[in-house]
């Protein structure tokens, strides 16, 4: 498909009306980590819990989010995308509640990675239901928009739940997490049809699923895309960790104030995902990723050497330039790694994502464990260690040209 049609089995929502329903199905993953991370300094205070124990709560929530999808992606292969969207969604409705009426850091930490759970059949059937229903320069395309939503979830979610936290606390933001997931709940049931019109019978079996993922995980083409954009990704997940305390803790913004930041590096990755997205047939992949690449490890670079002094300037304006990279990146990564596996597109989607939510949870572990008030060294280091791996597996793993799709 050269276009953004959809085949003629599809009953459900067409054009940009599907498009945006996937696209906030994708964003529940992203918004649902950053939304409440004005919340963090007020959940430690609250819980009795110190700035690691707060954080946590964002890296049991990707834990769970990872290990999810090894789950979600085999079941969307053999039952259909829909059916498992709609379970997983009521889980992460219920996890939502649950969150709200914790009593201890311990219980918000595992109240967490069951929302985690739930909330990973957004990006993991989202993408499988694209890779479905589009194809070639149209699955770039589709993906752009997806991936400029994923840039708009942390910035929006965060300025959300600032204005949130302030006015009734931590708890509602929560809440307002699970009235999201009703709503997505609802518009599925009403105009989302099944995508996988070739369900697998052998994607349960045991020896089959080993090898499935054993052969992803030793493909370069697959890999080469996932990590590329993995570990971008995980820099981001740093970044959001570590700016709720560096920015209202040490420099003393408000819930409110800090939620609003998160609109600075908008326009950045903004602009790599439509710059991607409109020279997607025109300009090679392997040259807008690799400038995305420079571009993250630049910015990196620019955090760890200007850490000495700590200001909104300093940690901000090199992070545009990150985002910027991320941007160029994120859409081609995806659609690299899916493309050649149609079959097992679902099973992709998973090991893709798993990889992604391993490494933010690393990254955040990482954030929190080196954190000590103390700047934003501890953040530089980590994002100049995620970008120049990423580097390194792009040119090392990447093709430079489109691989063949697999029957």
């Amino acid at each position: 498909m050269s276009d953004t049609k959809t085949p003629p089995f599809w009953r459900g929502l067409t054009g940009p009306r599907l498009t945006a329903l996937l696209t906030a199905i994708v964003a529940i993953g992203p918004f649902s980590i950053s939304f409440y991370v004005p919340s963090l300094p007020d959940i430690a205070l609250s819980l009795n819990a110190t700035p690691a124990q707060a954080q946590a709560t964002m890296t049991t929530y990707l834990a769970g989010f990872a290990f999810a999808q090894l789950v979600y992606g085999p079941l969307s292969d053999r039952f259909g995308r829909r059916p498992i969207l709609i379970g997983a969604l009521i889980l992460f409705i219920l996890a939502s509640a649950l969150c709200a009426a914790t009593q201890t850091i311990e219980q918000l930490q595992l109240a967490r990675m069951v929302q985690g759970f739930g909330a990973c059949c957004g990006p993991v059937l989202g993408r499988a239901m694209v890779r479905d229903l589009f194809q070639g320069t149209a699955m770039v395309r589709v993906f752009s928009v997806i991936g400029t939503a994923i840039a708009l979830a942390p910035a929006v979610a965060p300025s959300l739940g600032g204005f949130i936290e302030q006015a009734l606390g931590w708890q509602a933001s929560f809440l307002a997490l699970g009235l999201f997931g009703m709503t997505l709940l609802f518009l599925a049931l009403r105009f989302l049809d099944e995508s996988n019109q070739n369900p697998n019978p052998e994607a349960l079996q045991p020896r089959r699923l080993v090898q499935i993922y054993a052969s992803l995980l030793v493909n370069p083409v697959f890999m080469g895309h996932v990590l590329v954009g993995a570990l971008t990704f995980a820099g981001i997940f740093s970044y959001h960790a570590s700016t709720a305390f560096i920015f209202m803790e040490e420099l003393g913004l408000s819930p409110s104030e800090f939620g609003l930041l998160a609109f600075i590096t908008v326009p950045a990755y903004a602009s790599g995902n439509i710059i991607t997205g409109k020279l997607a047939a025109k300009v090679s992949k392997h040259v807008l990723v690799g400038i995305g690449v420079i571009c993250t490890v630049s910015g990196s670079i620019l955090v760890e050497s200007l850490s000495d002094t700590v200001s909104l300037t300093r940690v901000i304006a090199p992070m545009l330039i990150y985002f910027f990279g991320f941007g160029l990146i994120l859409a081609h990564a995806t659609a690299g790694a899916l493309q050649p596996f149609p079959r097992v597109a679902g099973s992709a989607s998973a090991t893709m994502g798993f990889i992604q939510m391993a490494c933010g949870a690393l990254a955040t572990f990482g954030a929190g464990y080196f954190y000590a008030g103390n700047g934003a060294g501890p953040l530089g280091l980590i994002l100049l260690g995620f970008s120049a791996l990423a580097g390194l597996c792009f040119f090392t793993l990447v093709p430079r040209k489109a691989p063949i799709s697999e029957k």
